[in-house]
């Protein structure tokens, strides 16, 4: 048997990350076996084991691989926000759901690491970053929210964590329904309506 260039390797590295992925996304990450993930990406079940030590390992490796758009996009309204924070704030979260409607691997991400809905025993090592990355979606948005109250366009007495959260939390229930409903309704147009609605409904001055 010939022997496999470091480039073949790692084309059945990454084969094995998307395939992880797709059947994580679609069957669940507790009701998928290593052994269908390797069947399904045309490689035997012990080349799998070359390249991750178990499914634990594997997860690891996709949430590695693959970027969610909420830091490009808060990267992107920074500088918006010194003219207007709340109209930064909107283009913020209307960026992060155009990021998961134009990227397909980004909605099956977060379906996989943070719309499980009990405990995933292979999560332990993957749920500090997960974590993090809950607070610094919390952050950034607590962020815009700041700034909109030092440009008085909020109350003085508003709490900028307190509406982050609502509005992390509404928004987190926007893209569970969108991502268990198969992308059954346009995540743009209707994450429009809601960002609107809660943003009216901000105590401003």
């Amino acid at each position: 048997m010939a022997r496999r260039t470091p480039e073949e390797a790692a084309q059945t590295r990454q084969k094995l990350i998307e395939t992880g992925l797709q059947l994580f996304s679609c069957q669940g990450v507790e009701n998928t076996t290593l052994k269908q993930i390797a069947q399904m990406a045309g490689v035997t079940h012990g080349a799998l084991y070359w390249h991750f030590r178990n499914r634990a390992d594997l997860l690891l490796h996709i949430h590695h691989c693959y970027e969610l758009p909420f830091e490009a996009q808060y990267l992107e309204q920074r500088q918006g926000v010194q003219q207007d924070a709340l109209a930064a704030l909107r283009q913020y979260i209307m960026g992060v759901l155009s990021g998961f409607e134009r990227n397909p691997a980004a909605g099956a991400v977060y379906r996989v690491f943070y719309l499980a809905a009990t405990p995933v025993a292979d999560f332990a090592e993957v749920e500090p970053a997960l974590e993090d990355n809950r607070a610094l979606w919390l952050e950034q948005l607590r962020f815009f929210l700041k700034q909109a109250r030092k440009q008085k366009q909020l109350r003085k007495s508003c709490t900028p964590s307190s509406l982050a959260f609502t509005l992390q939390a509404a928004l987190g229930g926007l893209l569970f329904e969108w991502l268990v409903s198969a992308g059954g309704f346009d995540l743009r147009e209707e994450g429009g309506t809601l960002v609107d609605v809660l943003l009216a409904g901000l105590p401003h001055k």
